[in-house]
């Protein structure tokens, strides 16, 4: 597997709030640094890789409506 080192420079401090996982505080979400260890930007970068892929369900199932069907997206959506 290809291991990729991806270095985020001079990226603004966001606060976090991370309700992503069975572990979060009090099932009202971790808000400074998670309860599994994870950190304010791998949350914001989870967030952002759901919400792309909910965009892209949504293309795929207007497809379908319209009667395109691709093996290989539906295996991936």
């Amino acid at each position: 597997m290809h291991e990729t080192n991806v270095e985020v420079q001079n990226a603004p401090e966001f606060p976090m709030f991370c309700f992503q996982c069975e572990q979060t505080a009090q099932g009202k979400g971790c808000t400074q640094m998670g309860v599994c260890g994870k950190n304010p930007e791998v949350a914001a970068l989870q967030d952002l890789l759901v919400y792309a892929l909910k965009g892209l369900s949504i293309v795929a199932v207007e497809g379908r409506k319209r009667g395109i069907y691709e093996k290989e997206i539906d295996h991936f959506v």
